[in-house]
């Protein structure tokens, strides 16, 4: 996620990429508008799998997951009407596997891309400074938390402490 957002300014042919102007300007615009709409999808998948996890007894009846989806997309994803195609939305955690099969893929997903987007906006700052904290961050592999690793990117899961070096 941080590399396509890095790489991002030489998409263009005169940059040695493959796109027009034109075609990297739509390109451009459809992968942020693409990373911005999934943080709210993610949030509906995370609330609904938070549901089914602290209610157990609820979540085995499939209309009682129905009505938690419909209401959480209601909560999430405002603006869409819906109309004659309710039972469409409410039965929509059916057609997401990663619910069934990787329950937790898509806040990790939503984590990811949080901080790709931070790399990237240090990287609209000075990008030589944010590939070396970027190659830094992923130094530390699987070694450490989460939020340490961010941290070695120059991230955050808590906006407070963006800059600093201390814990969340």
């Amino acid at each position: 996620m941080a590399m396509e957002l890095l790489s991002s300014p030489y998409w263009r042919r005169d940059e040695g990429g493959f796109y027009t102007p034109e075609e990297y300007a739509r390109a451009r615009i459809e992968h942020l508008e693409n990373i911005v709409l999934f943080w709210p999808y993610m949030a509906v998948v995370d609330a609904f799998q938070h549901w089914v996890y602290e209610h157990p007894d609820e979540a085995r009846n499939p209309d009682a997951c129905d009505a938690t989806w419909a209401t959480l997309w209601d909560r999430f994803m405002p603006g869409v009407d819906w109309s004659g195609l309710e039972e469409i939305k409410a039965t929509g955690w059916h057609r997401k596997l990663h619910i069934f099969e990787i329950p937790f893929y898509y806040v990790e997903y939503g984590l990811a891309q949080l901080g790709a987007v931070q790399i990237w906006g240090n990287a609209l700052e000075d990008q030589a400074e944010a590939v070396r904290q970027y190659r830094a961050a992923l130094a530390l592999g699987g070694h450490t938390f989460l939020a340490r690793t961010l941290r070695g990117g120059r991230c955050s899961l808590c906006r407070r402490h963006r800059n600093r070096q201390a814990s969340c």
